[in-house]
């Protein structure tokens, strides 16, 4: 696919194409790297994330707030976005950074080119355009965000087993590649005994979803009486 294409599929078309460029280059490939880009986008992402939110759940506390914000801006959130967009294979990076078979050695170049394309955005056409940008791509993440809970699954079941003298419950995460959806299985281990499992996007959600499972599992049923 050519940029064109490649642009087709952001839904937005460059007015000057040396910004998209620069953000797909990698700085083992050339000195005009994407890097500033991705310091710039960075910034427009948590801003137009925060804005959101902060308009979105107007009686929410600032913490909440702030750890909401935290899951759409992080690393797995990028990633999931720079597999919605096909990212990797458009990536100008240098022969050492893939492997054999053509994939990144790293996700987080793949990542990082997110945050690049999104200060390219903003360079190209200002923030009234980036953020409509930014808010079409977040949408799947945006409609999944719920209100942070102090207390969530992975939180009570460590309560419980801690107030239990049973220990720690841990997780095993299994990352199923950059092209599968969901993206991770994690799995839930108390003493090496399987209490659940989870599928998710990001590794959180996975691991939110085991603690999930394992809480509603005979065991654990049975602790709680």
């Amino acid at each position: 696919m050519s940029l064109q294409g490649f642009e087709q599929q952001l839904g937005y078309t460059f007015e000057n194409p040396k910004f998209l460029q620069r953000a797909l280059t990698h700085a083992s490939q050339s000195v005009n790297h994407l890097e500033r880009q991705e310091f710039l986008g960075d910034a427009v992402l948590g801003l137009v994330i925060a804005d959101y939110l902060y308009h979105q759940y107007p009686h929410l506390p600032e913490g909440d707030l702030s750890k909401m914000r935290a899951n759409l801006v992080c690393k797995d959130a990028l990633l999931q976005i720079a597999q919605l967009w096909g990212i990797a294979s458009f990536l100008n990076v240098g022969v050492g950074e893939r492997t054999k078979n053509g994939e990144l050695k790293s996700e987080s170049i793949a990542a990082n080119a997110v945050e690049a394309i999104l200060g390219a955005v903003f360079e190209d056409a200002g923030f009234n355009h980036v953020r409509p940008f930014i808010l079409k791509a977040w949408k799947p993440l945006l409609a999944n965000i719920q209100p942070i809970n102090l207390r969530d699954a992975k939180s009570q079941l460590q309560e419980l087993t801690q107030a239990q003298a049973l220990g720690l419950p841990n997780y095993v995460l299994h990352d199923l590649g950059m092209t599968a959806s969901p993206r991770f299985h994690a799995v839930c281990f108390l003493n090496k005994k399987n209490l659940g499992e989870g599928l998710g996007n990001r590794k959180k959600e996975a691991e939110l979803k085991a603690a999930k499972q394992a809480l509603s599992c005979k065991f654990i049923q049975a602790i709680m009486g």
